[in-house]
C-alpha cells in the first residue's frame, strides 16, 4: 500500500477546519495579505527594504506596497531569473530585499541561480514563494510540491513555512531583521488563523501547540491547522496526541523533535509536499541517526498530479485532518 492509498479518505477530505477544542470553525485570512501589510509597515521604518516581483504584482497582492512605497517597488516583468540576480545585487549594495515570486519558478525554474547567487551569499535576500504547494499546482504541476526537495539541500539558506497569516507577518519581520538569505513558503488563498502562541515567533524553534504523550503529530505550513483538528478527533477517542508546528524547516529544531520521539515513541509527519525530499525526509534522516522510532507520513506520493482545484487536490491526496488522524491510528497500532 502506498502512502496516498492509505491516506485518501473514502468520501472526500476536509476543506474547512472545525475543531471543538478551538471553539468551532476558525477565522480565515490570507497569508499573502498579511505579508504585504507587514512589508508596508516595515518599509515605513526601514529605508533599506525593497520589494521585487516578476510580473506578479496583482496575483501576489503587492499593489498596496507599490502604492505606499513606489520608489522601493520594482516589477521586472516575466523575468524570474533576472529578479533573483537583481535581488542579490541590490542586497550586495546594502538593501534588504524581498523578492516575491511564484513558488515553483523560484525553486524549480531557477534553483541553480538561487544556489549560485543567493543561498551561499550571506546576503539579506528573502525569496517569497507565493503561492506555493498545492495552490501553485495549476501553474507549475508537480514542481509546485517539490520545491523543498530542491532547496533543503542548499547550504546557507533558511527555509520558513508559517502556519497562518499571523505567523507569516511575524516571520517576515524576523527574516528582515536577520542577516542572510531565506526562502519563505506561503500558500495562496485564505487559511485558518490559529490561536496566538504563548511566546513570540523566532526563526528556528519548533512550536508545541498541544501536549500529549501517546504520539506526536508534526506539521508545517497549511497542515498545522489540520493537525490540530486531527488531535481533537483523537482526543475524543482517548488518544492524547502532542502537536508540534515546524515553521522553520532549515535550520531544523532537531533537539525538540528528538525529544518528542523519545517521550511519545512515534511521529506522524504532515506536509503539503512530495514525500521524498521534504520535512518528513529531513526528520526521518535525523532520527535514523539519533533515535529511530516508527513514523507515518501524510504527504504526496511519487505520482503525477491531475487537476488545478486546490481543495479538490487536497481531498484526493488525503492532505487533511481525517488523513492525519488515520495515520495516527496506524501509528498507534505499530506502537503497541
Amino acid at each position: 500500500m502506498t502512502v496516498n492509498e492509505a491516506n485518501i479518505p473514502a468520501a472526500g477530505g476536509e476543506v474547512q477546519v472545525e475543531s471543538p477544542r478551538l471553539g468551532g470553525e476558525l477565522e480565515l485570512r490570507s497569508p499573502g495579505d498579511a505579508l504585504v501589510a507587514a512589508l508596508v509597515e516595515m518599509a515605513a521604518h526601514e529605508p533599506r527594504l525593497v520589494v521585487l516581483t516578476a510580473d506578479l504584482a496583482v496575483d501576489n497582492r503587492l499593489l498596496p506596497f507599490a502604492e505606499a512605497h513606489p520608489d522601493r517597488f520594482h516589477n521586472l516583468g516575466a523575468a524570474t531569473r533576472n529578479a533573483l540576480g537583481m535581488a542579490a545585487g541590490m542586497a550586495a549594495a546594502g538593501q534588504i530585499v524581498f523578492v516575491v515570486l511564484a513558488g515553483p519558478s523560484a525553486a524549480a525554474g531557477a534553483a541553480d541561480l538561487v544556489a549560485a547567487s543567493v543561498a551561499g551569499s550571506e546576503l539579506p535576500v528573502v525569496i517569497v514563494a507565493l503561492p506555493s504547494g498545492i495552490e501553485a499546482h495549476g501553474r507549475a504541476g508537480s514542481a509546485a510540491v517539490t520545491d523543498l526537495a530542491a532547496l533543503l539541500a542548499l547550504p546557507g539558506l533558511r527555509i520558513v513555512a508559517p502556519a497562518d497569516a499571523a505567523e507569516t507577518a511575524a516571520a517576515a519581520r524576523a527574516l528582515a531583521g536577520t542577516p542572510g538569505p531565506a526562502y519563505l513558503r506561503l500558500p495562496g488563498g485564505k487559511h485558518p488563523v490559529l490561536p496566538p502562541p504563548a511566546t513570540p515567533f523566532e526563526i528556528g524553534p519548533v512550536r508545541t501547540l498541544r501536549e500529549g504523550n501517546a504520539l506526536t503529530i508534526v506539521a508545517t505550513g497549511a497542515l498545522v491547522a489540520e493537525a490540530l483538528a486531527a488531535a481533537s478527533t483523537l482526543e475524543a477517542e482517548g488518544v492524547a496526541a502532542r502537536v508540534l508546528a515546524v515553521p522553520t524547516l532549515k535550520p531544523l529544531d532537531e533537539p525538540a523533535l528528538r525529544r518528542a520521539a523519545r517521550e511519545t515513541g512515534g511521529l506522524v509527519i504532515a506536509e503539503e509536499h512530495a514525500l521524498r525530499g521534504g520535512l518528513g525526509a529531513a526528520i526521518a534522516q535525523d532520527l535514523a541517526r539519533s533515535h529511530p522510532v516508527p513514523i507515518e507520513f501524510v504527504a504526496i506520493e511519487d505520482r503525477v498530479l491531475a487537476g488545478a482545484d486546490p481543495d479538490g487536490l487536497r481531498a484526493a491526496l488525503g492532505l487533511g485532518a481525517r488523513a492525519i488522524a488515520d495515520a495516527a491510528r496506524r501509528l498507534k497500532g505499530r506502537l503497541r
